[in-house]
């Protein structure tokens, strides 16, 4: 796809200078309590601070750079495209470390530039993660800040511990978690469903990934799959922005607001990546 030549920030400099970005954030090293930089609002801005800053891009994908972002073949099969909740671009100078936390959506992350490393838990270790959480009881690390507005951040994450440096004597439960992980290099995405635990590094390199958030349906559409013929869709093809009215396996398809749609995309120049490159990057 055409984001794949997003290689240099001089490219996205030629293309991209003026488009609103709509989230950047503080601390590299993530703790939900950095707050959000107030004073860079286009993709020029966050270009000439990221590199000698400690800030890292969490945004909409800007308008213009949608276009050039197209569906992966396992989304347009199966009528996952009605269900789109959100899509994101994060980008950042290299470094940066995510908390333990999970989604309440099914979401792919995809690799443009950079390499990052996403270790995963399985969520049938829910009731032991969270159990007493905000307190010494908790062996893990659980924060939930609605339940305890004074602690830092927002939402419910692994709030106590330190990515990098493991406290299995002050939190001992995690001696009996087994966790895996895969390295994304440019051109890899990864499929994380819906309430897994995650964590995520980057190579202290350049590094941009885009991510869809979408309601997995209760039933795969077969049909969807005899019409899924033509130019993929990119991302401003489609409606975004669905939410169900209440859980999640098949709750969307008995309320929520009316069904994601997608219009049939249109060809676009593929990527100039030589044969060799493309090699590597299945690696």
């Amino acid at each position: 796809m055409a984001a794949m030549n997003w290689t240099t920030d001089e490219y996205l400099l030629d293309k991209f200078a003026s488009e609103r970005v709509s989230g950047v954030e503080y601390n590299l090293k993530e703790t939900r309590a950095g707050g959000n930089v107030h004073d860079v609002h286009t993709m020029q801005q966050f270009l000439k601070a990221y590199n000698t800053t400690d800030i890292y891009m969490v945004s909409r994908v800007p308008n213009k750079m949608m276009k050039e972002i197209q569906f992966l073949p396992c989304l347009r099969c199966g009528g996952f495209l009605n269900f789109l909740d959100v899509h994101n671009l994060w980008m950042g100078r290299g470094g940066s470390k995510s908390v333990v936390h999970y989604d309440d959506q099914d979401n792919i992350n995809c690799m443009l530039a950079g390499t990052k490393r996403f270790i995963t838990m399985h969520p049938k270790y829910k009731k032991r993660f969270e159990a007493h959480p905000n307190s010494k009881k908790n062996r893990f690390g659980w924060v939930d800040t609605d339940l305890d507005r004074s602690a830092k951040g927002y939402g419910a994450f692994m709030g106590k511990i330190d990515v990098d440096r493991m406290n299995l004597k002050k939190y001992p439960g995690w001696r009996d978690v087994e966790w895996s992980y895969v390295d994304l290099m440019p051109g890899d995405c990864v499929y994380i469903p819906y309430q897994w635990y995650h964590q995520v590094s980057a190579a202290p390199i350049r590094s941009i990934n885009i991510h869809v958030w979408y309601w997995r349906p209760k039933h795969f559409d077969a049909k969807s799959c005899s019409t899924n013929s033509g130019p993929p869709p990119s991302f401003s093809d489609c409606s975004w922005g669905y939410e169900p009215s209440g859980g999640h396996l098949g709750a969307v398809e008995k309320g929520g607001k009316k069904p994601t749609r997608c219009k049939q995309g249109k060809s676009s120049k593929r990527s100039k990546h030589s044969s060799a490159q493309s090699a590597q990057n299945e690696l």
